[in-house]
């Protein structure tokens, strides 16, 4: 079991997972995709009860039997780190937004974590060869928001 001190807040978060080698992976109505290696970076918040740490609990400890598209990928990826807020507006679609125009960063699965949206071909899954900076992370937020600050816990 993977514990973390993050807290029962509610807030956005960015989960960096780690993927040593390609898998084939079937994630729900969305279909079959390869998974390449590297690194990944979910956008997702936590609003409901228990806020961020109950929502990343989940993702952290539960890949059998898959809720949301994150829990199929962590059925082959390595949690490493996580990057939050407790602001309580919802930054998740900001925060998207900021890693897809990140020049290190691709999106490898339309639609990813965010097919609630129907018009939407955005995504909230990102890939990079390498393992994303918290620093650049946490100054482009400072760029974009007065008032956000940015966390970082590591898994």
């Amino acid at each position: 079991m993977i514990t973390m001190d993050l807290p029962e807040a509610k807030g956005t978060y960015v989960l960096i997972a780690s993927v040593a080698q390609m898998k084939r992976l079937e994630i729900g109505r969305l279909g079959a995709y390869d998974i390449v290696p590297g690194f990944y970076a979910y956008v997702g918040s936590g609003f409901g009860a228990g806020g961020l740490r109950a929502r990343l609990g989940h993702h952290l400890e539960s890949t059998t039997s898959p809720h949301w598209h994150i829990d199929y990928l962590l059925g082959v990826a390595e949690p490493v780190e996580v990057w939050y807020t407790t602001a309580n507006q919802k930054l998740e679609h900001h925060w998207a937004e900021l890693l897809e125009k990140a020049p290190h960063f691709r999106v490898p699965i339309p639609r990813f974590g965010s097919s609630d949206y129907h018009r939407s071909r955005s995504s909230h899954l990102f890939h990079s060869k390498r393992r994303p900076s918290f620093r650049w992370f946490q100054q482009a937020i400072r760029e974009q928001f007065d008032d956000i600050r940015a966390e970082q816990q590591l898994i």
